[in-house]
């Protein structure tokens, strides 16, 4: 068998490559890689993989080219951009996201890819005032949550035209755990607490669904034998809504460090801050049974 895996130099896919070599040993495990593309996350396992491909996934007749070559068994789309503030390049954005959303999975409807795993954003929701449920109407309010829609509904238009491939999206919330770029909440609360600094925050009742990575990366190794429609949509998240005080209670716990007190509003609150942020994980109970 052979699964191939966009964005596995980022944060979920170097995660997901790490559990694929680890449940999958018989299986060839080959990445894409843009030519700047930094190793950190995964320097210690590249002798372990097939093949590293480098090409930009918004090249069509590249994209072709090594699906057709390639023929893998299992596509993971987990390749991204914009979801941090300084990647507000929009029309890298749009090839990032939209464009090589579409290329991939153009190639592996035509090359009979038997799975495509989407990977999707809670961004796409916009603000809600509930748990957000997959059937709701999707208002994003930024432009990466605009493209990732985008690409989220191509994904479900061509996964219920597709006759041999069997698409779904998953739609992310708030991963969080080791190697997530030093910059997020979980590594910044880490790294001061181990240095015994207090670390600083945002807004402690800023709300979020946090979580853990190994649960997201289950999800992704079960749902290729799970029973689902092609084309759908599953959110991926805890079910539990947390404040960011919550969370850094919670971890200050862990480390045995609750006498250390973050310092709030230091650093810069996002825009669009909303007063709900959680998955409901209705469906994926129903498919998977695995978030408790």
């Amino acid at each position: 068998m052979k699964i191939l895996v966009t964005g596995a130099t980022g944060f979920v896919g170097s995660n997901l490559v790490r559990a694929l070599l680890n449940h999958q040993s018989s299986a060839g495990i080959y990445i894409t890689a843009r030519n700047n593309s930094d190793f950190w996350r995964i320097d210690d396992i590249k002798h372990r993989l097939h093949n590293i491909y480098y090409l930009n996934l918004d090249d069509k007749q590249k994209v072709n080219q090594l699906i057709e070559s390639l023929k893998p068994n299992i596509i993971y789309h987990v390749a991204t951009y914009g979801g941090f503030t300084y990647q507000a390049d929009q029309e890298q954005i749009i090839k990032s996201n939209l464009l090589a959303t579409m290329n991939l999975l153009d190639a592996a409807v035509a090359n009979k890819v038997k799975h495509f795993i989407n990977t999707g954003s809670s961004s796409e929701y916009g603000i809600k005032d509930k748990p957000m449920k997959e059937s709701d109407v999707c208002e994003p309010v930024n432009f990466y949550g605009i493209t990732k829609l985008a690409a989220t509904n191509y994904c479900a238009m061509l996964g219920k035209q597709s006759e041999f491939t069997k698409v779904c999206t998953l739609r992310l919330f708030s991963p969080y755990g080791e190697y997530e770029d030093s910059s997020r909440l979980y590594p910044s609360i880490v790294k001061a607490l181990r240095s015994d600094e207090p670390p600083r925050l945002s807004r402690p009742h800023s709300v979020r669904d946090f979580i853990p990575i190994d649960r997201v990366v289950n999800v992704y190794l079960q749902i290729i034998n799970a029973q689902y429609n092609s084309g759908e949509i599953i959110n991926v998240g805890s079910g539990v809504q947390q404040s960011i005080e919550q969370f850094y209670k919670r971890i200050a716990q862990q480390l045995n460090k609750t006498d250390i007190l973050p310092i709030w509003g230091e650093a810069p609150p996002r825009p669009n801050e909303p007063n709900v942020w959680v998955a409901d994980t209705g469906k994926l109970n129903r498919i998977l049974n695995v978030i408790e």
